[in-house]
C-alpha cells in the first residue's frame, strides 16, 4: 500500500511533525520527477536496485517484489 499524505491529514499534527511529513512528501515527489528511482507496482514503496552485468535487478524492500531490466548501452 502506498503512503499518501493529504493536507487534511496534516491538520491534526503538531508543527514539527507537519514539517517532517511535508519534507518527506517533497523528497518523494522529487524522486518521482527525476525518475531515477523505481517504485513497486504492488505496494508503491521505493525499490532497491543492484547491477549485475548488463541487467538492473530491482527489489522492493517492503513486499519483496522483484523485477529485472536490461540496461541500454
Amino acid at each position: 500500500m502506498a503512503i499518501t499524505f493529504t493536507d487534511e491529514d496534516l491538520v491534526y499534527l503538531d508543527k514539527e511533525q507537519d514539517m517532517q511529513l511535508r519534507s518527506i512528501r517533497q523528497a518523494i515527489d522529487a524522486l518521482k520527477v527525476k525518475s531515477e528511482t523505481a517504485f513497486c507496482k504492488k505496494c508503491g514503496h521505493m525499490m532497491q536496485y543492484f547491477t549485475v552485468g548488463n541487467a538492473k535487478l530491482l527489489q522492493c524492500v517492503f513486499c519483496g517484489n522483484r523485477i529485472a531490466e536490461m540496461i541500454k548501452l
